[in-house]
């Protein structure tokens, strides 16, 4: 009886990282793939919304697959079948995901190919060992913990570079998606016209890093306590504090509503991530960080229902 309900709760643990976990963060490059595409260039386009979506799921997923992958070869042992039931559902989700990613770029112009390789591949390769010597990297660094000493010597992993960790996360998510909708959309329609647009180009560039970024610090504020252990060099163990982070952040959004301050959308994002820093920490249950995510999603709703009513106001005054 104690092993079924260690393996149910096993079982809801993994279906929750493996599956839950990267589609309900792919409905924030859903939702921002599909708004930058409105909010800048008046239209839409399948192309560049599956490409976001599919990415993220495959990133993520892939990623968080690998991080289980002690729990798949228990399973195995052991002939789990709830358990080995999640990690096939997880591989379906994967393999459709690459297909809807290939049939996207399938359709799209050479330069989205490239695009789309220089985000994902970072990503790809997140926490995995690569065999590059960097000038002034020593492997007897503070941050090295007993799984370092299984690399290779020399070898270095991208998600722990001292505090860069979020910054790419950052550039990734922010610019990636801006870019990829940029590359499909600027050769087939009309050059938007920046005065008729509550949005342009380089606010929503500059605002969607700055908002996944944050993102990322959040998550590391969310596993703090681990990374601590682990000596896993996030921006909050670096600072030796939540509460500084939390300052940081602040700071930051605080920047950016007075950047944007014309723009309303921004500001009540920017307003909804501040609460959200102080809101949350690393006690919080970690479901909850979800909601710092989607405060693009929030905005892109939004920004959808006031252009609708815009719009049914519009075609009534001509009936």
């Amino acid at each position: 009886m104690a092993y079924d309900c260690e393996t149910a709760l096993l079982a809801s643990k993994l279906k929750d990282e493996l599956l839950v976990h990267p589609i309900i963060l792919s409905a924030g490059s859903l939702a921002l793939s599909i708004f930058i595409s409105q909010a800048v260039y008046s239209t839409f386009d399948w192309r560049p919304v599956a490409i976001c979506v599919s990415s993220d799921i495959l990133t993520i997923g892939l990623d968080h697959y690998k991080d289980q992958a002690p729990s798949l070869v228990d399973a195995l042992n052991n002939a789990s079948t709830r358990v080995l039931q999640v990690f096939y559902h997880a591989r379906i989700l994967l393999l459709l995901s690459t297909t809807l990613l290939c049939v996207a770029l399938s359709h799209s112009p050479p330069a989205t190919w490239m695009i789309t390789g220089i985000f994902i591949a970072p990503a790809l390769l997140w926490n995995t060992p690569l065999s590059i010597r960097i000038p002034g990297h020593s492997s007897q660094n503070e941050f090295r913990t007993e799984k370092d000493q299984q690399k290779p010597e020399g070898a270095f992993v991208i998600k722990r570079i001292p505090g860069m960790k979020a910054l790419f996360i950052g550039i990734i998510r922010g610019c990636g998606t801006f870019a990829v909708v940029h590359s499909i959309l600027a050769s087939s329609t009309m050059p938007p016209n920046v005065q008729d647009n509550m949005f342009t180009s380089t606010q929503i560039l500059m605002w969607s890093t700055a908002n996944r970024t944050c993102h990322a610090v959040m998550a590391d504020i969310r596993d703090f306590q681990e990374d601590w252990e682990n000596q896993i060099p996030t921006i909050p163990v670096l600072l030796k504090s939540v509460y500084k982070t939390r300052i940081l952040l602040t700071v930051i959004h605080i920047a950016t509503m007075i950047s944007f301050l014309q723009n309303p959308y921004i500001f009540l994002a920017s307003v909804y991530a501040i609460a959200l820093v102080w809101l949350l920490g690393d006690k919080t249950p970690k479901k909850f960080f979800r909601f710092s995510f989607h405060s693009q999603t929030i905005v892109a709703c939004l920004y959808g229902i006031v252009e609708s009513f815009k719009y049914l106001a519009h075609t009534h005054k001509f009936l």
